[in-house]
């Protein structure tokens, strides 16, 4: 009986699955029953606790001072800002006289190109006029083209022989007839100038230029009489030289007149 007793304890006191929990709850609780209510607690953790009163004050100068700092930042841009108002002040006041200068020289300027284009316009006119002068002048001379130079020579003198040679009729009025004579450039070795006759009236100009084309005095002297062009007229026939030429050589009648070229009594340019 006993034996059996035993062995029913023993089992009582084995794990049950699914039960163990229970038992070691039981033993938890019975050992906080247990425990002295009047035993002393452990002493709880102390916390230490700065002073506030040098932290505020800390905060407050550091808030002070960035205040400080944000003011004088503050300042140092509105000087700034003032400076710069001024020069655009300055700068406006500037462009503004600069406008003024501008418009001001357009309006000059204005009347500076009309005043030009009057002055080319006079100038055109001017230079016709002296061209024409020039043109109507060398209506009044010839020129001898290869009459050989002697040292010292009175080429007046020399020229108006020549002259009473080619037309014994000149020989007592020679003097009225030939108004003056000289020759063109600087002496050169081996170069013969022209000489130019400038007669005091056109007639006797052109009655000695129809003589000489076939004069015998001119043949035996090697010399020819030709028209005393200007710079213009000469330049004018050197470029239009190539279509009388070839004008001729076909037969055509081509000639000059002045600075003017004519192929069959048309003008050519």
């Amino acid at each position: 009986m006993t034996t059996k007793k035993n062995l029913a304890l023993s089992r009582s006191n084995e794990p049950v699955d699914g039960h163990e929990y229970a038992i070691r709850m039981e033993v938890s609780t019975e050992n906080i029953k247990r425990k002295d209510p009047f035993s002393p607690a452990k002493n709880a953790p102390t916390v230490k606790r700065k002073d506030t009163g040098s932290e505020g004050k800390e905060g407050m100068n550091a808030a002070l001072e960035a205040i400080k700092q944000l003011t004088d930042k503050v300042d140092t841009l509105g000087t700034q800002l003032q400076q710069n108002s001024i020069m655009l002040t300055s700068i406006a006041k500037a462009v503004e006289f600069n406008a003024a200068e501008i418009k001001d020289c357009k309006t000059h300027l204005q009347s500076t190109i009309q005043e030009v284009a009057a002055l080319k316009k006079d100038n055109t006119e001017l230079m016709e006029r002296v061209l024409e002068m020039e043109r109507y002048k060398c209506r009044w001379n010839l020129r001898i083209r290869g009459l050989k130079e002697k040292e010292g020579e009175d080429v007046r003198e020399a020229v108006a022989q020549l002259l009473v040679k080619i037309s014994p009729s000149w020989s007592s009025n020679i003097n009225h007839i030939v108004d003056s004579v000289h020759r063109i450039g600087r002496r050169e070795e081996n170069k013969t100038r022209h000489d130019i006759i400038q007669f005091t009236q056109r007639i006797h100009r052109d009655a000695l230029w129809r003589m000489t084309k076939d004069h015998a005095i001119c043949k035996e002297l090697r010399i020819s009489f030709i028209e005393d062009l200007c710079k213009a007229n000469r330049e004018t026939r050197a470029v239009l030289w190539p279509k009388i030429k070839e004008a001729r050589d076909a037969g055509k009648r081509a000639y000059f007149r002045g600075g003017a070229g004519y192929i069959n009594g048309q003008r050519i340019t």
